[in-house]
């Protein structure tokens, strides 16, 4: 029987767990989970797998075995996954030695979890720090699990299982730590990259938001009919680009499919003399010029420019072609000012502009999809075809760069080096296939990675097969976009106008600040939930702020995520001085941030707001 105690815990705790575990209550004992006396005295579990006894700790001395196993363990982490659970005394020890660490349980036997429950304490846990416990093998449910803690608290999550249980369910256990591993990875660059571009894409949206409104929507503005049902060819710029610049000259001159280069693929073509039938670029980077630098110097202009409005906006400079935009989902500038009643779609954010254009392409209906370069590994540790060359990085990989590479099978089932970021290209590239039932997709990569839902066929075989007519349309780029400047002038006009009234709103919400710390400094605690609530008024009043929305709260991802943890925390504190000092801190640096940001975009703004002017004028 679950213990009195427990049970009380529990219900405050988690009802949920504690309805699930009591059924074991009424059960008979199965006889695979047993609870026996060590030498010491002191409770123990033993289970029978495949007719075998396990311990789940020492028989004898189980207390001393915790001990030396926690002792393992010498770096402080702030939030640790214990699974297996045996009788809890290694994870009793562990947090009397790092009793401000954070700490969930995953027990993946149910009855073993109440034979804990029913024999040992939970209030002897430091039950404050305990986030929460969660039993049985659904590996699905339990990265759900995981993944919210990952989320909610943003740290790097570290695993320790219970040794006997790596040996018992080490498929499980292999599997969980494999997610989380990947998880932790992927949030990790989620953050990362938000870091590096957050004022990027914000500033790049305002700067390139004049040339979007003089160039046509590839999406909207352009025939769909034109590629409609028709072959088009993603040029990427892996190593075994060499092999096909044949079998794309001949393409491109008997206009069997639409060639679109992605990234530095345009400059290998161009060393070839193969032009694309458009180029593609969204990177939010300042270097992302120097991809179009062979182009702009050998003013190439017969080759239109596909751009997502956050580009580096320095790539849009001096373009000698003609050009057309897509709105990107880290433009949050463009649906401020846009009349959002003509529904323009958006291209989601990926990281890779291989990615990017096959969303482009499915939303055209072209078919089938050609994928040539795309190797998202490398080939005789080469990143590039031939033709391509920075200064900023290395064609070959270093010997550190080899040391962190990945096995995966490529398109003939052999094995290929890649790495973390051709890794998630390539599972970005399966999931948008995988979301479009029915969609065609080829890889002609020799030695590339297999791509899941795409068939492998060299692109000399679709030749005279599947590339047989010619579809090519010329002209096809030569149009205006539709959208109502006249509207896009009132919206600027309105948004200088939320400008203004948020930097009154900035000094309000320092003021009320203000009023929370001098209560506090005073302990007049009896009007300092008023206080708080009056601020939170006024902070809300910012947060609504629709200038705040689009032009500054994009730039501030990362704080934004901390404010939240900060926010987390400030609801659960119960102690009046402590909450106020949390509040007037974090909100008091997040509001400094704010009107650091807003001198800083303001400029932008204004000029952006000019050139809609002129553009209206005209």
């Amino acid at each position: 029987m679950i213990l009195i105690d427990n049970r009380n815990v529990l219900r405050l705790k988690d009802r949920a767990l504690l309805q699930k575990i009591s059924q074991w209550d009424n059960r008979r004992p199965s006889g695979a989970v047993i609870v026996e006396k060590a030498k010491t005295g002191v409770p123990i579990v033993k289970i029978l797998i495949e007719g075998k006894t396990q311990y789940l700790q020492s028989k004898y001395d189980p207390m001393s075995e915790a001990e030396r196993f926690v002792d393992k363990f010498t770096k402080d982490s702030h939030h640790v996954l214990f699974i297996g659970i045996g009788m809890g005394y290694h994870i009793n020890y562990f947090m009397k030695k790092h009793p401000e660490t954070k700490f969930l349980i995953y027990e993946p036997n149910e009855e073993v979890l109440h034979a804990y429950l029913s024999n040992s304490l939970l209030n002897e846990l430091p039950l404050q720090h305990l986030i929460g416990i969660f039993t049985g093998i659904d590996e699905k449910k339990i990265m759900v699990e995981i993944e919210s803690i990952i989320i909610q608290f943003n740290e790097v999550l570290q695993i320790i299982p219970l040794p006997i249980y790596e040996k018992i369910y080490s498929e499980k256990v292999g599997n969980l730590l494999e997610s989380t591993l990947k998880l932790v990875k992927d949030r990790h660059s989620i953050m990362l990259t938000n870091a590096v571009f957050q004022k990027r894409w914000t500033i790049n949206s305002i700067k390139n938001f004049p040339v979007v409104l003089q160039t046509p929507n590839i999406l909207h503005d352009i025939d769909s009919s034109a590629f409609k049902g028709k072959p088009a060819i993603i040029v990427a710029a892996g190593p075994s680009l060499n092999e096909e610049f044949e079998n794309l000259r001949y393409i491109k001159k008997h206009g069997l499919a639409y060639i679109f280069s992605v990234g530095s693929a345009i400059n290998a073509l161009i060393e070839q003399g193969v032009y694309p039938d458009a180029a593609c670029t969204y990177d939010p980077s300042e270097r992302n010029q120097l991809v179009f630098k062979k182009l702009k110097d050998q003013q190439v202009d017969n080759i239109p420019l596909i751009f997502g409005s956050s580009v580096g906006f320095e790539t849009l400079s001096d373009y000698p072609g003609e050009m057309l935009h897509m709105i990107t989902s880290q433009d949050t500038v463009s649906p401020q000012l846009l009349d959002t009643a003509q529904s323009i779609d958006i291209v989601l954010d990926a990281p890779s502009i291989a990615v990017v254009t096959l969303q482009i392409l499915i939303m055209l209906g072209t078919s089938p999809i050609i994928l040539v370069g795309q190797n998202l590994g490398f080939q005789n540790d080469q990143r590039y075809a031939a033709g391509i060359q920075y200064d900023f990085v290395e064609s070959k990989l270093n010997d550190e760069e080899k040391k962190k590479t990945l096995n995966i099978k490529d398109v003939q089932g052999n094995d290929i080096k890649t790495n973390d970021g051709f890794n998630w290209m390539r599972q970005q590239l399966e999931m948008h296939i995988a979301s479009n039932p029915g969609l065609k997709v080829i890889n002609t990569t020799k030695n590339g990675a297999h791509i899941e839902g795409t068939t492998f066929t060299p692109l000399e075989q679709l030749i005279g097969d599947v590339l047989a007519d010619s579809i090519v349309l010329t002209g096809w780029h030569a149009k205006s976009n539709k959208y109502d400047v006249e509207f896009i002038e009132s919206r600027a006009y309105l948004m200088n106008e939320y400008a203004e009234k948020m930097n009154r709103e900035i000094q309000s919400a320092l003021e009320e600040l203000e009023r929370i710390q001098k209560s506090a400094d005073l302990k007049q605690y009896k009007n300092i939930e008023k206080r708080f609530a009056s601020f939170d008024k006024q902070f809300n009043k910012i947060k609504k702020n629709e200038f705040y929305a689009g032009f500054i709260e994009p730039l501030m991802r990362v704080q934004n995520e901390k404010l939240s943890l900060d926010t987390k925390k400030i609801r659960y504190e119960e102690n009046l001085q402590r909450k106020a000092d949390t509040v007037v801190n974090s909100f008091g640096l997040f509001l400094h941030e704010i009107k650091l940001h807003f001198d800083f975009v303001l400029p932008y703004f204004q000029e952006m707001k000019t050139k809609i002017d002129k553009i209206s004028e005209e």
